[in-house]
């Protein structure tokens, strides 16, 4: 009875009512096991998702900071007792990149409410040396993972030598039988200089800072092809236009030959001179600075 009585006084006078225990307070410095150290612009928590701004010395690498991007997005899923239902972490170099609109960051790490995992986005330039393998990498598989090159463990495989002050590369190409380990039974012209053409477009097109590509082309131990390419040099000679010309030289060829007009070694053969003046032609406009073995026909 007395028990009724005093709920039903609680009642009459409001029952105090239970309230959740503060949120930690916000960072305002990097751990001390951040693998950088960060000043934090802003830590804000609204409706269990996290927003946190962070700004880093410039200077930091590619490597250094996508590191710090992993170690924020742990950081900030598991400092509380319960795991936010969004995260969005940004990385500044400077404050004012922070504080002028649009923001700026260098790097990010964004997870939205009922995303299973992180996306990452790291702006800071990679190192010369990085882009360069980057760069020569075949392209990803189909499950967008990269794909290791085939000849790593060749004895006849890819030379690349890089000078990091002067930003320029020299890259030795044997031509080898397709995926396999020993010297091409034969090389065509043709053939040798595709070889270079996609080494120099994947490398000017991927690495800004290149100033100079010199590819040696190697055949049965003995050099068949070198050239010197600056990057001036690059821009004038239009690889991409002539990649596009001896892809439509290709069409007219499967053309010719799916209506008749044409036997397979007689289309085959004008065909290849034709991609062959394209590529004599972008010789003369380097003007002395490839050399071309002879052997290449």
């Amino acid at each position: 009875m007395r028990r009724t009585l005093l709920c039903a006084v609680l009642l009459l006078s409001g029952c105090p009512e239970e309230t959740a225990p503060p949120p930690p307070a916000a960072d305002t410095e990097s751990p001390k096991d951040s693998p950088v150290p960060y000043k934090v612009l802003k830590d804000e928590t609204i409706n269990n998702s996290v927003e946190y701004h962070v700004l880093i010395a410039e200077g930091v690498k590619h490597d250094q900071t996508q590191e710090l991007l992993k170690f924020l997005y742990r950081h900030t899923s598991i400092r509380k007792d319960s795991e936010p239902a969004a995260v969005a972490t940004f990385v500044y170099t400077s404050e004012a990149a922070y504080a002028t609109p649009p923001r700026t960051p260098v790097a990010q790490v964004l997870r939205k409410s009922g995303e299973r995992g992180p996306t990452f986005d790291n702006k800071v330039p990679l190192e010369f040396w990085q882009e360069i393998k980057v760069a020569l990498e075949p392209a990803p598989g189909t499950d967008g993972r990269p794909t290791p090159r085939r000849d790593d463990k060749w004895k006849l495989k890819l030379k690349v030598e890089r000078d990091d002050g002067a930003k320029s590369v020299t890259l030795t190409q044997p031509y080898t039988e397709q995926g396999e380990d020993k010297w091409a039974e034969k090389i065509s012209f043709n053939q040798a200089l595709q070889e270079f053409t996609d080494a120099a477009r994947a490398l000017y097109d991927n690495v800004p800072d290149l100033r100079s590509l010199t590819f040696v082309g190697l055949w049965q131990d003995k050099e068949v092809l070198r050239i010197t390419l600056a990057k001036a040099d690059y821009g004038t000679l239009n690889l991409h236009e002539i990649d596009e010309r001896i892809g439509q030289h290709h069409g007219t060829a499967f053309l010719k030959l799916s209506t008749g007009k044409g036997t397979d070694q007689s289309v085959a053969k004008e065909n290849a001179a034709m991609i062959a003046k394209e590529y004599r032609t972008m010789l003369a406009g380097l003007k002395g600075k490839a050399n071309v073995s002879p052997t290449l026909k």
